[in-house]
């Protein structure tokens, strides 16, 4: 009601029992009966009361009650869903106090109770309190909304100091920043976007947790291929050994044999552990159980550790060819999996700049692919050492195109570029290296070990860019 001065509009709903009182009330608010209120209709409380107030657009229900009704707390419930209407419930029959637990449930609903009420036919009673009754009720009404506002008001007001303290959080640790300095570039990023400084905080809050997501979804891929190529570096270089063993103290051994033994067994061991703890993490987070396709290829991607994790300790301890593809099988099931889960991941995000953050996680997978079907290719004979030479061709052709659309793409920094330019030059010492072959023998053993490095080498520049990726501005805000 914008003039407090202007008759306000009602509608009559009444429950017809035992005697239909509408037309005798809504007399008694015409102009010749001197009343204040503009009756905009009359509806049954059985009939289509929801299209009749958004049809109408009342400005307050007068409800006239023929006995207390059970139902009538959740038929109010349905009624606000379509609008918030002030109430006055009136007994016209001159009816007994209602339960208090009606009450009560009426009350919560900021519903008026008009008890006892003067007969309808009585219209001197009726038009004497009425008009003061129903403007009672809206003025009520509108005071309760508005502290409700208030309260709501300042509980959003809470709920994005939280967000923007987290974002600040976040900003100092990744960026670098002060907390003055953080505050800053939220409130610059929220000018530029026109919301509210919470709002930003909120959504650069999301946008880190997925693209944290789909950073440890990416490792998955990685994960898989690395720990085929450790198991690769280790087979026909070492003896026969049931687990990989910690590191050897420095010095042991002797040639580059025994710099293998000391070197690929840490690697194993981490990436498996890597492997089931980003599972448990992707598990825990409350993002899985809102999409159901990233439910289900993190369920495919669990099946297929399981799998992986029956194939490793025979390629481990025999560590013969056969041993080795039927790994690598499993893998590239968990490498299927895993491609599916990260997509997955990227898709729930709604956020398209965080395709950077999958695009460099996956050139983790390939440095580690590459390298792996450079090693099996050695470790193989016949058709099999072919069909794994040329996948590493292919292999090669998707690391090149990566890092061609990474050097291209418009969401980068200082960091990002110098990073880049580094895995670079990390990959062309890859290349070079691959150039060598890698047969038998101590110098195919150097070759091996070589390769192995060249790779974590890449790899560990790739992380960094990632990680890069991950906690970029440019990147979270899109």
């Amino acid at each position: 009601m914008s003039d407090a001065c202007a008759e306000p509009r009602i509608l009559i709903v009444d429950d017809g029992a035992p005697v239909t009182w509408a037309p005798a009330v809504a007399a008694l608010f015409e102009p010749a009966a001197g009343g204040r209120f503009t009756v905009c209709g009359t509806c049954p409380a059985a009939g289509p009361l929801v299209q009749t107030v958004v049809r109408e657009a009342p400005q307050v229900l007068l409800w006239l009650l023929g006995a207390p009704d059970p139902a009538l707390p959740a038929r109010l419930d349905a009624l606000a869903q379509a609008a918030a209407l002030p109430v006055l419930l009136w007994p016209v029959s001159g009816l007994a106090p209602p339960p208090d637990d009606w009450v009560a449930e009426l009350v919560a609903r900021e519903t008026a109770l008009w008890w006892p009420a003067p007969a309808a036919t009585d219209a001197a009673a009726v038009a004497a309190t009425l008009p003061l009754q129903l403007r009672w009720q809206m003025q009520r009404h509108a005071l309760a909304r508005a502290r409700q506002e208030a309260l709501d008001d300042a509980r959003q007001r809470l709920d994005e100091r939280k967000w923007v303290d987290r974002a600040k959080g976040m900003l100092m640790q990744h960026q670098q920043l002060s907390e003055s300095d953080a505050f800053a570039l939220l409130r610059t990023a929220s000018q530029h976007a026109n919301l509210r400084v919470g709002e930003i905080s909120r959504g650069l809050l999301e946008a880190a947790q997925a693209a944290e997501a789909i950073n440890r979804g990416g490792q998955l891929r990685m994960l898989s291929q690395r720990l085929v190529k450790g198991c690769a570096l280790q087979s026909g270089m070492a003896p026969a050994r049931p687990r990989a063993a910690p590191v050897a103290a420095a010095g042991a051994g002797s040639g580059a044999g025994a710099a293998v033994r000391n070197w690929d067994a840490p690697l194993i061991d981490d990436s498996v552990q890597r492997l089931q703890a980003n599972l448990v993490h992707l598990a825990s987070l409350s993002t899985m159980a809102a999409v159901p396709d990233v439910v289900v290829e993190l369920q495919r991607s669990q099946e297929a550790w399981q799998a992986v994790q029956l194939a490793l300790e025979p390629a481990m301890v025999g560590g013969s060819a056969a041993e080795l593809l039927a790994l690598d099988a499993r893998a590239e099931a968990l490498l299927e999996a895993a491609e599916g889960l990260t997509a997955a991941l990227e898709r729930a995000s709604g956020r398209r700049s965080l395709r950077l953050v999958n695009l460099c996680g996956r050139q983790r997978m390939l440095s580690q692919r590459l390298a792996k079907q450079a090693l099996l290719a050695s470790r193989c004979e016949g058709e099999a050492a072919a069909l794994q030479a040329a996948a590493a061709v292919r292999t090669l052709g998707e690391l090149e195109h990566g890092l061609r659309t990474l050097e291209a793409a418009p969401l980068s920094t200082e960091d990002i570029r110098s990073a880049l330019a580094r895995a670079l030059g990390q990959w062309q010492r890859l290349r070079q290296t691959l150039a060598a072959p890698v047969g038998a023998g101590s110098g195919a053993d150097a070759t091996a070990l070589l390769l192995a490095r060249e790779s974590e080498a890449l790899l560990a520049s790739f992380e960094h860019l990632t990680s890069l990726y991950e906690h970029s501005m440019q990147v979270l805000l899109g």
